[in-house]
């Protein structure tokens, strides 16, 4: 199980630098990684419809109603970072509300149901693959502020984006595979489609 100390320290390995015990130890290292953790995580998170991040949502509409272009407004959860799906799909527009947060007008009738990317603040709820990924995203936001050298951010970009990839690949194949359409003449023939085939590279 991951943890905030143990992400900070695989990316301070990645950088040849010393661990930290946690990030309020107030050494350099720790310090800069408090600047760009929170950041850095919510950012990673929002880059890709996580299937560990993912949430649904009931919204009760706000009692203020837009001043114009839609009939109803729909304050988001405290955790929204990223809107994937609206049942029913109808229009929509994210924008800031009276109070300045975030909300849903729509013309929807309430309940608005939703499916969101949340915030993720138990580091136990990240899996490997994920942690590799921020660990590697997290060396390169400090890596001029600790080395000062661009030899290493260059290793460090091209890590990352090897890590990010692989986490994205991982997480395409924690889904059910879509289902192949019924073609007329197997119907024809009472025979079913074949189901595909999951391998281990994604394809």
């Amino acid at each position: 199980m991951a943890s905030q100390a143990g992400i900070c320290n695989r990316a301070l390995e990645k950088l040849g630098e010393q661990p930290i015990v946690s990030i309020d130890d107030g050494t350099k290292q720790a310090q800069a990684l408090k600047r760009v953790y929170l950041d850095t995580l919510n950012a990673l998170l929002v880059e890709h419809p996580w299937h560990f991040a993912k949430k649904r949502a009931a919204l009760a509409a706000s009692a203020a109603t837009p001043d114009w272009g839609f009939a109803r407004s729909y304050p988001v959860p405290t955790d929204f970072l990223r809107l994937l799906a609206m049942k029913d799909g109808r229009d929509f527009s994210l924008e800031a509300d009276g109070s300045g947060a975030q909300a849903i007008l729509c013309d929807a009738v309430p309940p608005l149901q939703i499916l969101y990317l949340a915030a993720v603040d138990d580091p136990g709820r990240l899996p490997p693959h994920f942690v590799e990924a921020l660990a590697s995203k997290l060396a390169l936001d400090i890596c001029e502020d600790l080395t000062q050298s661009n030899t290493k951010k260059d290793i460090l970009s091209q890590m990352f984006t090897v890590d990010l990839a692989k986490a994205k690949r991982i997480n395409g194949l924690q889904q059910a595979p879509e289902a192949l359409p019924t073609f007329s003449w197997l119907a024809a023939r009472g025979q079913a489609p074949i189901p595909p085939i999951l391998t281990t590279d994604g394809q």
